[in-house]
């Protein structure tokens, strides 16, 4: 049979407040309204769905819900629970039972609910016995367990009646219905896909070269060719100077004097080779403003030139060999210091003669 619903409507709350019309064993109180929860122990009530809900069984035979419900206070630190369940027995004697655990939760009374629906049959009446059952860990005959208040019982159902006839009737169209499917009235013709050709785009790079600046050119030229440079001052000034001390002697000894031009120059050249100047900072700045006229290329060009200097490896390696020199330490294997330690030296030199001075404490001189 097709279960039919309509609107929904909900009955009144069908539980009794008063604590004192429920059944059970959990008798502890506070007041009537307050369940004061002994382990082990439980309350029920038990209501009629035609008697005390209202509900007819045409009404009932539609299916409803079942909502079991309860404010809850675990007042003490004991690991405990309540069990609420819900027993729903028709008039045939069929039983259907749900439960849910409450577990303990911190703070104060806090609602908790459980529902069941059942679903359209053709039974006259249910029965409905909503229960609460108490636990805790200690066990105890007194009122450790959960205090519960304001029990809650409503059920959920559809007030429309359809007839067993209209039922019939729509039961046979429903089983009528076919399946229904749509067949284009067109044809559909077949989808070619388009050649693309490949399109290669070659791209032509024309490679350009810009002509370094005046500073550009003067570093270049001054790093790579710094060391030609300064050897070549160094050689062209060593040979004025050996012509000029050349030129003295033979003046002296009235030009008597031979000269090896070529073998003083080889000889020049040989030693230029192991000559290094070390110039400062200040001689460099002079160098570069004679060549770079703007103030940004000449800090450019010192600060590489400078840099370039002290990379040099003679540089590096006279610095470590200076370090190095630190931890030589003299060997004391030949030395006896017991020839030092064992003499005493004192002062006999008489400095100021034909004087004395009288040697007292300080605190005794008046």
């Amino acid at each position: 049979m097709l279960p039919l619903l309509a609107n929904a409507d909900t009955t009144k709350n069908l539980l009794n407040q008063d604590f004192s019309t429920w059944s059970g064993t959990n008798t502890a109180r506070h007041g009537n309204n307050i369940v004061a929860g002994v382990h082990g122990q439980y309350v029920e009530s038990t209501i009629s769905l035609n008697n005390d809900a209202g509900l007819s069984k045409e009404v009932i035979n539609n299916g409803f819900t079942s909502t079991l419900g309860a404010d809850i206070w675990f007042w003490n630190s004991y690991d405990q629970s309540v069990v609420m369940t819900q027993t729903l027995v028709d008039d045939n004697g069929n039983v259907t039972t749900q439960s849910r655990t409450i577990d303990r939760q911190d703070g104060y009374f806090t609602t908790y609910t459980d529902s069941i629906y059942i679903d359209s049959f053709t039974q006259q009446d249910y029965s409905i016995s909503a229960k609460f059952s108490f636990f805790e860990e200690s066990n105890s005959p007194y009122h450790y367990a959960a205090d519960l208040k304001n029990p809650t019982l409503y059920i959920e159902y559809d007030p429309v009646v359809i007839d067993v006839a209209t039922q019939s009737e729509i039961a046979e169209i429903y089983e009528d219905i076919v399946e229904v499917t749509f067949e284009p009235d067109f044809e559909v013709s077949s989808y070619n896909e388009p050649i693309i050709n490949e399109v290669i785009i070659e791209e032509t790079f024309v490679e350009t070269f810009e002509e370094p600046t005046v500073e550009e050119q003067f570093i270049e030229d001054t790093i790579v060719l710094s060391n030609e440079v300064i050897e070549e001052e160094i050689y062209e000034e060593e040979v004025v100077e050996e012509t000029e001390r050349d030129t003295r002697v033979g003046e002296d000894t009235g030009g008597a004097v031979e000269t090896e031009p070529t073998r003083i120059s080889e000889s020049t050249q040989d030693n230029s080779r192991g000559v290094e100047t070390e110039l400062t900072i200040e001689e460099i700045s002079i160098k570069v403003a004679e060549k770079i006229k703007t103030i940004d290329g000449q800090l450019k060009a010192v600060q590489i030139l400078t840099a370039k200097a002290m990379q040099k490896p003679n540089k590096i390696n006279k610095y470590t060999q200076v370090n190095s020199d630190i931890f030589i330490q003299p060997e004391l294997e030949s030395i006896d210091i017991g020839t030092y330690t064992n003499n005493t030296y004192v002062d006999i030199r008489n400095i100021y003669s034909n004087q004395s001075y009288e040697d007292r404490l300080w605190t005794s001189r008046q």
